[in-house]
């Protein structure tokens, strides 16, 4: 015997408190099997107000995950944080910044990177201005346009990883207006760093 069901769960629930939190819409629970590809896992971006929580095998990385969205977002400002950036990850993203689906990137990088990948990083801050290093642990990527409002938390980075990973896509407005004002206050910090 379960404690709840899947039905439990796409139920709309309210915490009752000071901090009362609604929660609308439904959540997907997928598990990625080995060399599963984003594709065959979850074909489609969650509806507005639902989530997809997921778990990777090491077979495709956060940046893959981006770049699949993006593909069914079409041209999007992207938000990013992570704890570490592989160079195949930032040549990713100048490719979609010069090829105008992304259409505006932000971001923030653990400072730790700065000593073994100054150059890379130098590169990320050229391709935009709003690009820091920080003291940063957090892995969050926000999607937004016109049609779409998508987050994806989760523990991956933006590096290759042959482990399992687990994370969250939400459809939510509000979840991506919580997660740029808190990106916007850490580059607005005087905690960020130069790497120049």
């Amino acid at each position: 015997m379960s404690l709840f069901s899947l039905d439990d769960i796409k139920k709309t629930h309210q915490v009752k408190g000071p901090s009362a939190i609604n929660i609308v819409g439904s959540t997907r629970y997928v598990i990625g099997k080995q060399h599963q590809t984003i594709e065959e896992l979850m074909p489609e971006l969650p509806a507005t107000g639902d989530a997809i929580e997921f778990v990777s095998n090491g077979d495709w990385s956060v940046h893959d995950l981006l770049f699949f969205a993006l593909d069914k977002t079409g041209p999007a400002n992207v938000y990013f944080t992570t704890w570490a950036i592989s160079e195949f990850a930032i040549r990713q993203l100048y490719t979609f910044v010069y090829s105008g689906m992304i259409t505006n990137l932000t971001g923030i990088f653990d400072f730790r990177n700065v000593t073994h990948k100054s150059a890379e990083l130098k590169f990320l801050q050229r391709i935009s201005p709003n690009i820091r290093p920080a003291r940063i642990h957090a892995k969050v990527t926000v999607i937004e346009n016109d049609q779409w409002a998508i987050t994806i938390a989760g523990s991956g980075n933006y590096t290759r990883n042959p482990r399992i990973e687990i994370g969250t896509i939400r459809n939510s407005k509000e979840s991506v207006n919580f997660h740029k004002s808190w990106i916007h206050g850490e580059l607005n910090s005087r905690s960020s760093f130069s790497i120049y």
